[in-house]
C-alpha cells in the first residue's frame, strides 16, 4: 500500500504568492511532508512563501509554462529516486485530500498514471465556459488515444516510478496534459481516471487555459506529435 511518506507532491507555480502558502499548509495538513514548489519565473513572492510553508523549491529563471513545471518535477523524482509524484494545482482548486483516492487506484489496479477527473461525477461547481473547454480537449485529445478518458486536461496527476522513468515530455505549456496521456498509451503505460472534487472562486478562474489559447495548445500538441512521433 502506498504511504505518504512514499509520495512528493509537485506543485508548480507561476505568481502565486498569495495561495501558495495555503495550498503547501493544506497538502502538509493531510501528511504528506515532501512537496515541491516549482516556481515558474514568479515575478512575486512565490518562492518565498513556498519555502516559507515548508515545500522545497526549484525556481525556472523565466516564466516557461505549466509543462515546462511539470517536466522539472519528474525530473527532480528521477533524480532523487522517489517512487511515486502527486502533481496538483498552486491555485487552491484541488483538495489535497483526494490524494489519497489517486494513490488508492493505483494500489488496487496496478496503474502507472493515474488522473484526477472533474467529469467522472456531476458537479454542478464546474463553470459552464470549463466544462465547453474540456469537452473540446477531450475529443482532440482522446482522437489519439485507444481509450475515452473523461478529463485529459486535469492538473491533478500521480505517476509511479515507471511512469516518472519513461515519460518525455516536449510541451512546455497546457499541451502537456494532452502529450502525458497519449505518450503515456504509446509506451504501454496504464492510465486511469479516479473521481475528484475542485473548488472555483475568482482567482482560479483567472487561472489556466482561455479559447484562444486552448486552440494554440491544439497546435502544440500537433506539432509535437508530427515532430516528435514515438
Amino acid at each position: 500500500m502506498i504511504q505518504p511518506q512514499d509520495i512528493c507532491v509537485v506543485i508548480p507555480a507561476y505568481n502565486e504568492g498569495s495561495v501558495i502558502a495555503e495550498v503547501v499548509g493544506g497538502v502538509r495538513n493531510e501528511g504528506f511532508a515532501h512537496i515541491l514548489v516549482v516556481n515558474d519565473g514568479s515575478s512575486d513572492d512565490t518562492a518565498a512563501q513556498a519555502e516559507r510553508a515548508g515545500a522545497v523549491v526549484i525556481s525556472h529563471l523565466v516564466n516557461r509554462g505549466a509543462g515546462a513545471g511539470a517536466q522539472t518535477g519528474i525530473q527532480y523524482a528521477r533524480l532523487n529516486g522517489i517512487a511515486h509524484i502527486v502533481q496538483i494545482d498552486a491555485d487552491g482548486q484541488h483538495f489535497p485530500e483526494d490524494i489519497r483516492k489517486l494513490a488508492e487506484v493505483m494500489d488496487q489496479e496496478q496503474a502507472d498514471i493515474v488522473i484526477g477527473s472533474r467529469f467522472m461525477s456531476r458537479n454542478k461547481d464546474i463553470p459552464m465556459i470549463r466544462v465547453l473547454y474540456n469537452k473540446l480537449s477531450n475529443v482532440f485529445t482522446n482522437w489519439f488515444c485507444t481509450r475515452w478518458y473523461s478529463d485529459t486536461q486535469s492538473g491533478f496527476r500521480m505517476l509511479n516510478r515507471v511512469a516518472i522513468e519513461s515519460l518525455d515530455l516536449h510541451i512546455d505549456g497546457f499541451g502537456y496534459c494532452s502529450e502525458m496521456i497519449i505518450l503515456g498509451e504509446k509506451s504501454g503505460l496504464i492510465i486511469r481516471e479516479v473521481p475528484i472534487r475542485v473548488a472555483y472562486t475568482a482567482y482560479s478562474m483567472s487561472k489556466g487555459q482561455d479559447l484562444y489559447m486552448g486552440i494554440n495548445t491544439a497546435m502544440n500538441i500537433l506539432w509535437k506529435l508530427v515532430s516528435h512521433p514515438k
